[in-house]
């Protein structure tokens, strides 16, 4: 079980033709790299699971999901999670 330190990205997409609102959850490693994909969230609630699922407390996942929807990016920094969490939730393949 490898544990990688970075930053996780998420990003607000506004409703398009294609799709409906939601966020752009990727983990961004600081050094390497992985196979990483976007993983789509359809609102702030399960952006709030989510987060909590990769270890960040409640409170804390509800704040970063709050900033995400009001200011459209957001960078978590210095996320330390395995890959095996990664992989449970989507993140990487």
């Amino acid at each position: 079980m490898t544990k990688l330190q970075g930053n996780i990205r998420i990003t607000r997409s506004l409703e398009s033709e294609r799709f409906r609102p939601h966020f752009d959850v990727s983990f961004v490693p600081y050094h390497g790299r992985m196979n990483a994909q976007i993983v789509r969230v359809p609102n702030q609630d399960d952006l709030v699971e989510l987060l909590m699922r990769l270890k960040i407390s409640e409170d804390d996942s509800a704040r970063w999901a709050g900033k995400a929807a009001s200011e459209g990016v957001v960078l978590i920094p210095d996320v330390q999670l395995t890959d095996l969490q990664l992989k449970d939730n989507g993140l990487v393949v």
